[in-house]
């Protein structure tokens, strides 16, 4: 590395012992965000789903931007620890400082999911009932392994961050007045353990892949099992969600990791190598991604049942075109600035791939929409053709339920180093 390791320890924690008003004045603005979310949420709780865009046919959608924004944040978790896992897995030195904030974007994510279904219920409460009263149906339910899927990737998560962090624990507690705080969290913590941890984190990163391919690919099958609605009954729904999941996420972990390398001035840690192998794997997988959408598209085009080609014609040609034709041209965009900075070393920009990965995510949370509510609204049955618009309250629920995750990273940095500062002195000493 070009710095030593006090210069660069002291950089990592900078973040930790140095606050600006501009953090204040951020977190500030976070804190008001989740307020007006708590209070729409409480109106929501109050008056019943009528404040929302959400009908039953005939005539409307039960399913909306909640529910859009359930499968955006379950894709964007699926590559966060799975980039962690292949980090420590195949010794990516120069990708270590992507390690911790990868794994946060899978921990934060799955939170803002489970909080996006727990939006969508009219009475949250009443879920207990579901558990309590048909305890023997729940094993035939995609819904319910969706939400086991959940919850076990939510733990393991969690509990793979603190293995990997008991290091960073200790030597905060150490070093700040304060160390008692981050003692409590280090129960039978001993010197010396970083033998155990590596093989313990290890085998978990192992056991992680299967983990994130089976979570999505459940997702996909909440949509594929269905045979009542026209668009999801397909055996490609799995695999399309886990390459979209895929893209979703790297592509968020690219752009979260230039936001920390430009605020705290981190160039000299995260390299641009970093991003160069990244955008890499991300022409790949949004080539493979694009792929699906066409052959979903023409499969029904050319010889789809009526009702799946009324789904495929709200796509194209009626209501929902601008945003299916917009999220096309946004994909191909975006893979083309990756293809671009790949076989075009000297046209690589950081700036540029930072650029088209958040092309990437904000389009794949369109794409999520046109997955949910053109089915529901062109039901199988004679019904009329429905409609969805969300309302303001959705709206704020789903911005607020953004807003929480920024909150989340924030509060994060403050308090506990974003950056492994363990794992980069060990490789500063190696190389």
């Amino acid at each position: 590395m070009t710095m030593s390791v006090a210069i660069m320890e002291e950089k990592l924690l900078r973040p930790l012992f140095h606050t600006t008003r501009r953090y204040y004045l951020f977190v500030g603005v976070l804190i008001l965000l989740a307020a007006w979310f708590a209070f729409t949420w409480i109106t929501q709780l109050r008056t019943g789903l009528v404040v929302t865009g959400m009908r039953d046919i005939p005539g409307g959608a039960p399913w909306g931007i909640y529910i859009t924004n359930f499968i955006f944040f379950i894709g964007i978790s699926n590559a966060g620890i799975a980039i962690a896992s292949a980090i420590r897995l195949f010794k990516l030195r120069d990708y270590i400082p992507l390690a911790r904030i990868a794994e946060l974007v899978t921990i934060f994510s799955l939170m803002a999911a489970g909080l996006s279904i727990v939006m969508d219920l009219g009475r949250p409460d009443r879920i207990f009932n579901l558990i309590s009263s048909y305890p023997w149906r729940l094993a035939s339910s995609p819904v319910i392994w969706d939400i086991t899927a959940v919850a076990v990737y939510l733990i393991f998560s969690i509990t793979y961050l603190y293995i990997e962090m008991r290091e960073d624990l200790a030597k905060l507690a150490a070093k700040v007045r304060w160390g008692w705080l981050y003692r409590l969290l280090l129960p039978g913590y001993e010197h010396g353990e970083r033998e155990r941890i590596e093989r313990i984190v290890f085998w978990a990163s192992i056991f992680n892949f299967p983990i994130m391919v089976m979570m999505h690919t459940i997702v996909g099958w909440t949509f594929g099992l269905m045979v009542s609605r026209p668009g999801w009954y397909s055996a490609i729904l799995g695999p399309y969600f886990v390459v979209g999941a895929v893209l979703s996420g790297v592509a968020a972990v690219v752009v979260i990791t230039a936001i920390y390398r430009r605020l705290f001035h981190w160039e000299e840690i995260i390299k641009p190598t970093v991003f160069r192998g990244l955008g890499k794997f991300l022409s790949w997988v949004s080539i493979f991604y694009i792929y699906f959408q066409i052959a979903e598209l023409i499969t029904v085009k050319f010889a789809g049942p009526l009702v799946e080609l009324k789904v495929s014609v709200a796509w194209s040609n009626q209501e929902f075109s601008l945003l299916y034709w917009l999220q096309v041209l946004a994909l191909v965009i975006a893979f083309g600035i990756f293809f671009i900075n790949t076989v075009f070393p000297k046209a690589f920009r950081i700036g540029t791939t930072v650029f088209a990965s958040a092309l990437a995510v904000v389009t794949l949370w369109l794409t999520r929409f046109l997955i949910v509510v053109p089915s529901l609204t062109r039901p199988y049955l004679t019904y009329p053709i429905g409609s969805y618009t969300p309302t303001w309250v959705e709206w704020s629920l789903v911005g607020g339920a953004f807003a929480i995750v920024a909150l989340f990273f924030m509060l994060f940095t403050k308090f506990l180093p974003i950056i492994p500062i363990t794992e980069m002195e060990r490789a500063g000493k190696e190389e």
